[in-house]
């Protein structure tokens, strides 16, 4: 059935959140992620950013930048609480660890939601994005910049397991067009435990895979990161 106006109006979250390594190895890591979004039974519109940084004192006592990376994206989406909805996104990103001097890409797909009960939910989407990006300091024969075509394949699932904590599971793939083993990846899971109306303690552990990463200098495919910190809602 279709839905009347729900959730309707403005909403937003800031988090902030930190890990450290001591003993052998001396790190430390902090992100903060803000988004807003508004919501109805016509049309939800989206924003996110995400910005994290990391470093680690090396032998001589000098502290060595190990991460650094932002990313804004956008998005909305159709009639967002019907079965079937279609959406577009946008996002601009960079990133040192993956040696990203800049990433712009934008795509339109569909969402079917297979599962909806309260806050809960489960769906999938499939997209057709455009991509662009320039390397950071690229060393031949990796080219300075270049475009593709790809598909997004995401799945996501939403749970309240209990009255005050949440769980959210997120994963992208997302091979080019041409090539599916060249592709990248993405998966964050989150917990969160609410504390009152507004404030919730928060735990993530999020992976990306780039599989072109080593190619522009990186020292991984991989970017993990285990984050503990808190959320305000407002």
């Amino acid at each position: 059935p279709t839905l009347q106006a729900q959730d309707v109006g403005w909403s937003g979250a800031i988090e902030a959140s930190a890990n450290v390594l001591f003993g052998a190895a001396r790190g430390r890591l902090v992100a903060l992620k803000a988004g807003t979004q508004r919501a109805d039974s016509t049309l939800e519109v989206q924003g996110d950013l995400l910005l994290s940084y990391a470093d680690a004192r090396t032998e001589d006592e000098e502290r060595e930048v190990t991460a650094r990376a932002l990313r804004v994206s956008l998005g909305a989406d159709h009639r967002p609480f019907e079965r079937l909805s279609p959406f577009w996104f946008g996002s601009a990103e960079s990133s040192l660890q993956q040696r990203i001097d800049r990433r712009y890409s934008t795509g339109a797909g569909a969402k079917l939601t297979f599962y909806r009960e309260g806050e809960d939910d489960v769906s999938a989407s499939l997209a057709l994005l455009w991509e662009h990006t320039r390397a950071l300091d690229p060393d031949p024969p990796t080219p300075l910049s270049e475009s593709h075509a790809r598909w997004s394949l995401r799945l996501r699932a939403r749970r309240q397991v209990a009255g005050a904590t949440r769980l959210e599971h997120v994963a992208f793939y997302q091979p080019t067009v041409d090539r599916f083993a060249r592709y990248t990846a993405e998966s964050t899971t989150s917990l969160a435990v609410t504390i009152n109306t507004r404030i919730a303690v928060t735990g993530t552990l999020r992976d990306r895979y780039d599989s072109e990463a080593r190619s522009r200098g990186a020292r991984s495919n991989h970017d993990g990161q285990l984050l503990f910190g808190a959320r305000a809602s407002f």
